[in-house]
């Protein structure tokens, strides 16, 4: 498999713009004491599964070779998250390149969302 170029975070709150250079950890992040993150592909699952009463999500594009910490991302790679451990930077305005808004209808799954194709590994 390639190297991903990109990994994602969802937000179901807009963050502060400009981004700090640290973002705050999410309530389950900092319960399970790592980020979350998802690939391109994965993103839709993950909307689906655990933002299915959002009606908009804000998805962090981040640059892989720019996360410092420790990777889990054992394979198959369709099917487990990556999860960032034990980074002192966490996600932020050093390793986010892009703040991506996605919207639906009420009647629409986010996968059928056409922003969701456009994301990139």
């Amino acid at each position: 498999m390639a190297t991903l170029r990109f990994w994602y975070k969802i937000l179901d709150e807009a963050p502060p713009n400009p981004l700090p250079r640290t973002l705050p950890l999410s309530l389950l992040d900092a319960k399970d004491g790592f980020i979350h993150l998802s690939v391109a592909s994965q993103i839709p699952i993950t909307a689906g599964k655990f933002f299915s009463t959002s009606s908009s999500l804000w998805v962090l594009k981040i640059q892989r070779e720019k996360l410092v910490g420790r990777f889990e991302f054992p394979p198959p790679y369709g099917e487990v998250c990556p999860h960032l451990h034990d980074s002192a930077e966490g996600l932020g305005g050093n390793n986010v390149v892009d703040v991506i808004e996605m919207r639906r209808a009420a009647i629409q799954e986010w996968e059928d969302v056409p922003a969701m194709a456009e994301l990139e590994d």
